[in-house]
């Protein structure tokens, strides 16, 4: 009997502590020569923008994958699929999703299901000027 009761407890250990993964990653990006900022973002990821003091853009990126293992979002966040890359034409810069056409993960129970949410921190000296559009005001 106690075998059953310690055996139940254990089990009941696992599946409460047991959670689908999660990581929160981020990224700076110099735009000492850059007057214009624009973004090209995976339309599904949510997207908050903020201003802070700092001289970089800060990008902080939140994924998390339900009904998947660990190593799959690992394997996930070695290619790139959540990264925003910088891409610059003279004093302007657009950040555009790595992984625009992401394909749907299989997960233990069917197909999982990915929540990305990035939030952009903006220097003061940038303003907005349209729908991920920002110049720089100051200069």
């Amino acid at each position: 009997m106690k075998f059953f009761f310690t055996l139940a407890l254990l089990g009941w250990a696992v599946t409460s502590f047991a959670q689908d993964p999660a990581d929160i990653f981020h990224k700076t990006v110099d735009v000492d020569r850059v007057n214009a900022i624009s973004f090209d973002i995976y339309n599904k990821d949510q997207v908050e923008y903020r201003t802070w003091p700092g001289d970089d853009l800060l990008i902080e990126t939140s994924v998390e994958i339900k009904n998947v293992q660990q190593d799959i979002l690992d394997f996930y966040m070695k290619q790139n699929r959540y990264v925003l890359e910088p891409q610059v034409s003279g004093d302007q810069m657009a950040l555009v999703s790595y992984d625009k056409t992401r394909r749907t993960v299989k997960g233990t129970e069917g197909s999982a299901f990915e929540d990305v949410m990035i939030v952009v921190y903006m220097p003061e000296d940038f303003a907005a000027t349209g729908d991920g559009r920002y110049t720089r005001t100051s200069r």
